[in-house]
């Protein structure tokens, strides 16, 4: 075997355990992402029905010498404000028996976690929990969610399936609620802690997002805490 080679061999089983890495990071995100999406979506998606539908105004507010609102006098409410009320607490009810599911919009291409440099800063945490990471080698992959149980009433369909520049004009036959979109999970180097980001769309100037710790206890990964990152 010549010089030459040699040294392509050699670059050829470098490449090769490159790429078998790099198929395991991404299997590993994969797997992780799997086990705590539905903690994400029972801590994220809501039910727009309930969510953009708050009581009525019940009582005389009170204000301040400065203008600024201190409390509601309900003790005063007039038989239309008791009668609004009465029936908005129905319309809650009737939502919350409601035993049919409650669909969003999910984006199942995850892409990598964006940022570039992250440290979680979590009491009794270690110092060098996420060290600074200026590539997130996780390429995107496709995540396999119609496999993974849900808890409660919420159910995932494909975003590709809607109209999406009219995702939130159109009429549906079932109750939709939003979109939900979520990034790869950045890990320590032990890849006991990790990151991601969360966002739920429910309407053109409606949403917010969340960036998402997660933490490996007992070989269960769970939700250690959650931070907002916008609103609209």
């Amino acid at each position: 075997m010549t010089k030459l080679q040699k040294t392509t061999f050699i670059f050829i089983i470098l490449l090769f355990a490159s790429c078998k890495k790099n198929e395991n990071n991404i299997e590993f995100n994969r797997n992780v992402l799997a086990e705590i999406l539905p903690i994400i979506v029972d801590s994220t998606c809501v039910d727009t029905r309930i969510f953009s539908n708050p009581p009525p105004r019940y009582g005389k507010l009170i204000f301040n010498k400065e203008g600024h609102y201190v409390r509601t006098d309900s003790t005063i409410a007039t038989p239309e404000e008791i009668k609004n009320l009465k029936e908005w607490k129905q319309q809650v009810t009737d939502i919350k028996k409601d035993t049919s599911k409650v669909i969003i919009a999910f984006d199942s291409k995850i892409l990598p976690y964006e940022k570039e440099y992250e440290k979680i800063v979590v009491k009794n945490f270690p110092k060098d929990t996420l060290l600074k990471i200026k590539e997130d080698k996780t390429k995107e992959y496709i995540l396999n969610y119609k496999n993974i149980k849900l808890n409660g009433k919420f159910k995932l369909k494909n975003i590709n399936e809607f109209d999406k520049e009219n995702i939130f004009e159109r009429k549906y036959k079932f109750n939709f609620s939003g979109i939900l979109r979520v990034s790869g999970i950045k890990f320590d180097k032990k890849k006991v802690n990790g990151i991601l980001d969360v966002g739920f769309t429910c309407g053109h100037e409606c949403g917010y997002g969340n960036k998402i710790f997660i933490r490996k206890i007992k070989n269960k990964w769970k939700i250690i805490k959650m931070e907002q990152t916008w609103i609209s």
